[in-house]
């Protein structure tokens, strides 16, 4: 392995940001990942959930490959494992590789990413101003039992995801009234209904909000809840289905994932045939008010008719966003409808308007060229499922193949820099 005195700084120990970092530090690259909590983070949050895709597709042949040859034995390519399973099997022995002894700082978030000597508004590159290029990176570290800090990298790479920054709950995506006033009775994250988090469901008023697969597991397990004798009496806010069926979870006809596949066809027969359900399809939550031990929400429902609904608990399983705060300072383009770097998201949705029947499967996710992967800051990318934003369709095997995209344009960047100019 060559030596590389580069620094590369990684934001975010989940599966892309581990991956990355193995990939960097195989390069030579001097590499320190930053985790706001431990690694794999957001997938210990939902470790009991069964994941739909193999394992060969959560894991990369890179990891794979240098955990055999370590000695670590690994589950079957086709095994489908919960989240807490592969991060166990292949997330925590990736972290503790010879290769990432010491680069990994868990408990230690990053607050925000600047450019040293320099402010947003200057040496804007659009202009012709090339002043941003090799200046360092600076980051603003905030560890959980030490003052804030800074460090320095010649390389970012933001693997931080989405799951730690919810969506609200109200009207056009904007929070409820009085939504903010109630933290400790709105979950926003898919919790173990059938474990830890039973007690504070089982039996209660319910009201769920949402309608993607996270929506369905947690029909799912409301099922099991009231075939074992603990019925929650669930009201449920969802979109109105797009396709012409009238089942609420949309099925893909030939699905190659079976697991997905029994989720949402289990999920539409529940909503379908569920005694302690009521549905509220297209409805939208407007306001909460706190009754005491209660919620009370306000819904109203397209025709205009307002229902107000009694709930112990508010359980908003609505999606989640990119933390777009950390890059204030830095010149990174949004896209204006998902929120992920401009350049890979206007040929994500491109590819989506040109066939349309795959917009709805990230198994028919593509990549799309290692040059979407650069912003306008140099030296700058965002991988992984933050750079899909809040177009839920990324799939691990997608990040596996940015990372080593990234790795071909530094290193050809980096060429580049090192040969003779002309004249």
């Amino acid at each position: 392995m060559s030596v590389n005195r580069r620094r590369v700084a990684i934001v975010g120990a989940g599966p892309i940001g581990m991956e990355a970092a193995l990939a960097a530090a195989q390069r030579g690259y001097a590499v320190s990942v930053y985790e706001a909590g431990s690694v794999g983070e957001h997938w210990r949050r939902f470790s009991w959930v069964r994941l739909f895709t193999p394992f060969h597709l959560n894991a990369s042949e890179r990891g794979r490959t240098t955990l055999r040859r370590s000695g670590v034995a690994l589950p079957p390519d086709a095994a489908i494992l919960t989240a807490g399973e592969t991060l166990r099997q292949y997330l925590e022995p990736l972290a503790n590789l010879p290769e990432l002894s010491g680069c990994v700082h868990e408990r230690c978030r990053v607050g925000a990413i600047g450019r040293e000597g320099i402010i947003k508004p200057q040496a804007i590159a659009a202009t012709g101003d090339a002043a941003r290029v090799g200046r360092p990176f600076v980051l603003r570290l905030e560890p959980e039992t030490e003052p804030p800090r800074f460090a320095s990298a010649d390389i970012v790479i933001d693997a931080s995801g989405t799951y730690a920054t919810p969506c609200a709950t109200g009207a056009g995506g904007l929070p409820a009234i009085g939504e903010e006033h109630l933290a400790t009775r709105i979950e926003r994250h898919l919790p173990d209904l059938l474990g830890s988090a039973r007690s504070r469901y089982a039996g209660q008023r319910i009201l769920l909000i949402g309608g993607g697969h996270s929506a369905a597991t947690a029909l799912v397990a409301f099922e099991e809840l009231a075939a074992q004798g603990e019925p929650a009496a669930v009201s449920w806010v969802h979109p109105v289905p797009r396709a012409t069926s009238a089942d609420p979870f949309a099925t893909i006809e030939g699905d190659t994932l079976p697991e997905r596949h029994a989720l949402t066809t289990r999920a539409n027969r529940v909503a379908r045939e569920a005694a302690w359900l009521t549905r509220y399809p297209g409805a939208t939550v407007t306001r909460y008010e706190s009754r005491g031990g209660s919620v009370r929400a306000t819904v109203e429902r397209p025709v205009g008719e307002a229902v107000a609904l009694e709930a112990s608990r508010v359980l908003a399983l609505v999606g989640y966003r990119p933390d777009t705060v950390l890059t204030r300072e830095l010149h990174v383009h949004h896209c204006y409808a998902t929120e992920g770097p401009m350049g890979l998201a206007s040929a994500v949705l491109a590819a989506a308007s040109a066939s349309p029947d795959a917009a709805g499967d990230c198994l028919k996710q593509t990549t799309h060229g290692a040059e979407t992967l650069r912003t306008p800051e140099p030296g700058f990318f965002i991988l992984g499922a933050k750079s899909y934003g809040r177009n839920p369709q990324f799939l691990m095997t997608l990040g596996h193949r940015q990372i080593d995209d990234v790795m071909s344009l530094v290193e050809a960047d980096e060429a580049a820099a090192r040969a003779p100019t002309a004249g």
